[in-house]
């Protein structure tokens, strides 16, 4: 695939630069290949998407790009456009502008997460006026329907993937999450109608690992999403995980793992962290979907690790351990908090 790697594309976390090259050093140990720029929070990338970068952020971003150059890590740069829009193109252009003067050769424009009608035929045109203008660039989309869940009325009847695949140049690859927001496999049967519907090259945007719907639930888990995935239907699968830097490198880890058909145990993968060595004993609190059914021995592993533990993961972990450890001792009497950190 041409396109492996890790998205900072989620709600609540913004990354330091620091952070942000530490991610990219682990990306590369992991022979994984692209950093997909997006996150919600930078105002200058969704809400405030027309006002210019100061020239300090571009001065970092310069060494960002640096870095990762020598790391053979690939940006994809993200602009978000669509909450005030209203024909600005010239906006666009100039942010694009001053994104590829920096050496960016790749730009994504992301119209999800709208939460209103939008219409394919017009963000096609945007994207497609964007590659007229900008020789050299390579441009992505993430279209408002980016998946089965939120096509409107359905995956098969929806106007606006319709004219979006019809409209969109054919050379732009599409982002797509699969069937739900937040999807847990893809079939290769599912790729053929998503490939037939919208024909274009597909990037699987892969949610496994978030967490900005369910904070302060961390996910420590084997990614096991693509075990029966032909990846050659695929352009790339990246994921966008949780922006708790630690907890990232581990997903990072085990979906370099999957993508290499397993090699190692996830037991030895969680080994080669900095978690506790007793850590695999209540390793399913912490799965995608979890378990809170701990007998007292694990119950006080886990205490031990809110009062004795002092790893570097400690901080990204502490919330929602000391949460679960509520929930265990005192029960949860509301059936949301159990669906919403996929519990049983």
């Amino acid at each position: 695939m041409k396109y492996t790697g890790y998205i900072e594309g989620y709600y609540g976390k913004l990354l330091s630069w620091d952070e942000r090259i530490e991610i990219i050093g682990h990306l590369s140990q992991n022979n994984l290949n692209t950093y997909f720029y997006c996150p919600k929070e930078d105002p200058h990338h969704r809400s405030e998407w027309k006002k210019p970068y100061s020239q300090n952020w571009l001065d970092l971003f310069s060494n960002f790009i640096n870095v990762s150059d020598k790391n053979g890590i690939n940006i994809i740069f993200g602009i978000s456009p669509g909450l005030d829009f209203n024909d600005s193109l010239d906006d666009l252009f100039l942010k694009i502008n001053t994104i590829t003067s920096l050496g960016i050769n790749n730009v994504a424009i992301l119209f999800d997460d709208l939460f209103e009608d939008q219409s394919g035929q017009v963000h096609a045109n945007i994207l497609n006026k964007c590659l007229n203008k900008f020789s050299g660039v390579s441009f992505y989309c993430v279209p408002s329907e980016y998946c089965n869940q939120l096509s409107k009325p359905n995956f098969n009847e929806s106007a606006y993937l319709e004219n979006l695949a019809a409209s969109l140049n054919c050379d732009i690859p599409i982002f797509w999450t699969g069937d739900k927001v937040v999807s847990s496999n893809y079939l290769n049967e599912d790729i053929s109608l998503w490939k037939e519907k919208l024909k274009h090259p597909l990037i699987i945007w892969d949610n496994f690992y978030a967490n900005d719907y369910c904070t302060p639930k961390v996910v420590i888990d084997d990614f096991y999403s693509i075990d029966n995935t032909d990846l050659s239907s695929l352009e790339g699968i990246l994921i966008n995980p949780m922006g708790l830097v630690e907890a990232d490198k581990i997903a990072i880890s085990t979906f370099s793992n999957s993508l290499n058909n397993h090699p190692k145990s996830f037991d030895e993968i969680l080994k080669e962290s900095d978690l506790p060595e007793n850590f695999i004993a209540i390793a399913r609190l912490f799965k995608f979907n979890a378990s809170l059914d701990l007998d007292e021995k694990e119950l006080k592993i886990l205490e031990s690790y809110l009062w004795n533990w002092h790893g570097n993961l400690k901080s990204e972990l502490y919330p929602y351990m000391h949460l679960l450890r509520r929930m265990i001792e005192d029960g949860v009497s509301e059936d949301i908090l159990l669906k919403r950190f996929n519990i049983s």
